[in-house]
């Protein structure tokens, strides 16, 4: 499903506010399964851009382990690229909620706070990943990027609070970060 589909845009000032989510009718089966008729669009779109930003930044996570495993490590514009994307579906993740509830209420829940928290670790990621900004910051360009562990953990307890389906997420994050360990790492690299 693609995501515009679900957003309309009004310029003509007739409804209040410039966007207006549209609501996703489901079928017999889905609205049985899930005791309801329809799942709000906004509802919707915020898991979608949810989703999608969680599964980027587990991409991402997970290069470095890939690349112990194959013996190649991933090109810098495909790093670039992924990590990018986390940032981008991060900050529409945000910007819908804040869209519809408000700024203030990312501080009326935990879940809330843990979120906002990872989303500004992953901004700061995101706009500091081109060649310039690793040049500008040197040392500290690493230092900064080491952030993105708060970060997972940080997401994978707003997913774990807000009860969504994290199993697997945090099966994949631990598998990342077990690759990390330098005794692990050590052994890969001697078996392979």
């Amino acid at each position: 499903m693609k995501l515009l589909q679900f957003v309309e845009i009004d310029f003509s000032q007739q409804r209040e506010g410039l966007l207006h989510f549209v609501d996703v009718e489901l079928t017999e089966d889905e609205a049985d399964r899930l005791d309801r008729d329809f799942i709000p669009g906004i509802e919707y779109i915020s898991n979608l851009t949810g989703t999608w930003a969680v599964r980027f930044l587990l991409a991402a996570f997970l290069m470095s382990p890939v690349s112990l495993l194959i013996g190649r490590s991933f090109p810098l514009y495909f790093r670039q690229s992924v990590g990018i994307a986390t940032g981008v579906f991060t900050m529409l993740h945000v910007f819908v909620f804040i869209y519809t509830e408000s700024f203030l209420s990312v501080f009326s829940r935990a879940e809330l706070i843990l979120g906002f928290l990872a989303f500004l670790i992953i901004l700061s990621l995101t706009l500091t990943s081109s060649k310039k900004a690793m040049k500008l910051l040197k040392r500290r360009w690493k230092r900064l990027h080491r952030w993105v562990y708060l970060a997972v953990l940080l997401v994978m307890l707003h997913l774990i609070i807000l009860d969504h389906s994290w199993l697997v997420y945090g099966i994949l994050f631990a598998f990342g970060f077990v690759f990390r360990i330098k005794s692990v790492k050590r052994f890969i690299k001697t078996r392979l």
